[in-house]
């Protein structure tokens, strides 16, 4: 019996420690990279543009089509006329019963503007998606951030009302005694009651939202969303080492490394070659061709038998197709080309000086983020300080229950405040990160 019971609790424990798993914000981000749904994606997309890439060069590649055809002629055609011009009409009967016949054509194209302008255009693609895929890691790894960020703040609010509720209700049943003592009103019995369900209101709500939080970690992490997940660091040891890692605001920025303006300045390379395109499609086609083709006739259905005849023939032909007048089409398509690339110059500007902007402001946010919440830490031991104060002077008589609730108000909020400060310094830490990405690899 007693192996038993350890071999069940091996294997429970063995189920336990596959069915929940703990991350630090760095592991998260780790197993985002692998797992999540948008680096899959990103991931085809490399592989879609190598694809794409392939098929614009197969283009420019001899290409060979073959083709072949049997026919039973079930009722013959015939010229009828007369031969002899004696007045009577003959009839002249063309063909065998059975014909085939089979061919092989061979195309090579020798220059078009296009095919060039395709090539070019595919490997500007192929750049987009390596680029796509940058920023889908960049921007995974913020949203992962942030989401932690919130299921941490989520589980550490449940873990301070989880604390305060036992402490309320230590404090409304000892009030309760004393009021059935005598020792005080029962109206300060019903307030501190009253307190408790507020209290105990807001950790079910609280636990609600965690497991939500969670779950959009989950989502984000490209993790199971029934397995449940553990987070290994506290709120405080990240805005900590937050504030030491003091190099994100000062390395010098250049607006041009980031991914956002990588991935707009390729979309200008895009319209270039649009114009380019465009202009291209002034210049000739030019293409050759082989034909080699074979044809059996026969009264046989047996077309190889002795009774079969068989026609070959072959040919080369040299093609070129030259534009000569559009009544202004091809010009306006020029025009209207370069006015898009023209668009796309002036987005690509605004981007940059959009990101110096925001760079600053994140640099600024991110110090005032990091001042605040040191703040509020203080402010929380202050307040933690004043409503024991006040417990003391109300079992000494020297304080009202309202106070005494005014004082344990003060501290619920000061905990959310410094909370809130916490998660936001972190979050501007993580939109600094995603607009520092390639920054930092250098």
């Amino acid at each position: 019996m007693r192996k038993t019971v350890v071999l069940f609790s091996m294997i429970f424990s063995a189920f336990i420690g596959q069915a929940q798993e703990k991350f630090t914000l760095a592991s998260a981000q780790e197993y985002a990279l692998d797992h999540a749904y948008g680096v899959q994606i990103a991931e085809l997309e490399i592989q879609r543009a190598r694809q794409i890439y392939l098929q614009n060069l197969a283009i420019g590649l001899p290409q060979a089509s073959a083709s072949g055809q049997y026919i039973y002629n079930v009722e013959l055609g015939a010229l009828v006329t007369d031969f002899d011009g004696d007045g009577v009409l003959d009839e002249l009967v063309f063909g065998t019963d059975y014909q085939a016949q089979g061919g092989l054509v061979v195309n090579q194209l020798i220059f078009d503007g296009s095919y060039v302008v395709a090539l070019m255009a595919a490997k500007v693609l192929k750049e987009n998606a390596e680029i796509g895929m940058d920023q889908s890691k960049a921007e995974l790894k913020r949203e992962v951030a942030k989401a932690y960020h919130l299921a941490l703040l989520s589980e550490e609010s449940v873990a301070v009302l989880k604390a305060n509720k036992d402490y309320l209700a230590d404090l409304a049943s000892e009030m309760k005694k004393m009021n059935e003592a005598g020792l005080v009103s029962k109206a300060d019995a019903d307030q501190m009651m009253l307190n408790y369900n507020n209290i105990e209101n807001a950790l079910r709500y609280s636990e609600g939202q965690a497991n939500v939080a969670k779950m959009l970690l989950k989502l984000q992490m490209g993790y199971p969303v029934k397995q449940v997940v553990l987070l290994a660091d506290k709120m405080e040891d990240l805005v900590v080492r937050a504030a030491a890692a003091s190099t994100l605001t000062t390395i010098g920025f250049d607006p041009t490394k980031s991914v956002d303006y990588l991935g707009m300045a390729n979309q200008v390379e895009g319209a270039k070659l649009q114009v380019l395109n465009k202009q291209l499609a002034y210049l000739p086609s030019i293409g050759v061709s082989y034909q080699n083709n074979i044809q059996y006739m026969s009264s046989e259905a047996n077309i190889f038998g002795d009774a079969s005849v068989d026609i070959p023939s072959s040919l080369v032909a040299g093609s070129i197709s030259v534009p000569l007048f559009s009544s202004g089409n091809g010009r306006a398509q020029v025009q209207e080309a370069k006015i898009q690339r023209d668009q796309a110059r002036i987005g690509l500007q605004q981007l940059e000086e959009g990101l110096i902007m925001q760079h600053g402001a994140l640099v600024n946010e991110f110090h005032q983020g990091i001042a605040n919440f040191l703040a509020q830490k203080e402010n929380v031991a202050l307040a933690k300080r004043i409503r024991d104060q006040r417990r003391k002077e109300y079992d000494a008589g020297l304080a009202s229950s309202m106070e005494l609730t005014q004082t344990e108000t003060q501290y619920q909020d000061a905990l959310q405040a410094m909370f809130m400060a916490a998660q936001n310094a972190l979050d501007k830490k993580s939109e600094l990160e995603y607009l520092m990405t390639k920054q930092q690899k250098q």
